[in-house]
């Protein structure tokens, strides 16, 4: 082999390599939102809400590496109601989420998903950030029947 066909194969290994790292740091570098929805909490005397009320939570959180911008906060609902979504009105104001920042939370009042008690499996909690990519939370398990959702159940 001769000293041009040695550097070209060292040049096309080098080259193929920087490639896949490039690509490779691409993937790794996006960002990423994980919506979590939790239902039936209680809260302390004297938080600013009512102690005697049980309240959903969404949580927000960027796990990804790249900053992101959240928009808006909603609860999906099913087909068959007369709106897809009820929007939480502290999560209209929208946020910037970057890596390493704690999670945001939303307070969802409960008194008003009594209506959609015999679909609260069907439920999540949906997040859209400025790119346009909805994010949603997993539905909830069998097992975890809300309190408003009791009666139909």
């Amino acid at each position: 082999m001769t000293l041009s066909e040695t550097v070209s194969v060292f040049g096309l290994v080098f080259g193929v390599s920087g490639f896949v790292l490039g690509v490779l740091n691409y993937l790794r570098d996006r960002h990423e939102v994980v919506v979590s929805l939790q239902w039936d909490l209680d809260v302390t005397e004297g938080s600013g809400y009512d102690h005697t009320k049980k309240w959903g939570l969404i949580r927000v959180t960027n796990v990804g590496r790249r900053p992101t911008y959240v928009s808006h906060v909603a609860l999906k609902l099913p087909k068959g109601y007369d709106h897809t979504h009820v929007v939480i009105m502290g999560g209209i104001v929208g946020k910037k989420l970057t890596e390493g920042d704690p999670s945001e939370t939303y307070v969802v009042d409960q008194s008003v998903m009594e209506h959609y008690a015999k679909d609260w499996k069907c439920i999540v909690a949906q997040v859209n950030d400025s790119t346009g990519k909805t994010w949603y939370s997993k539905k909830l398990k069998s097992d975890e029947i809300p309190s408003w959702a009791q009666a139909s159940a």
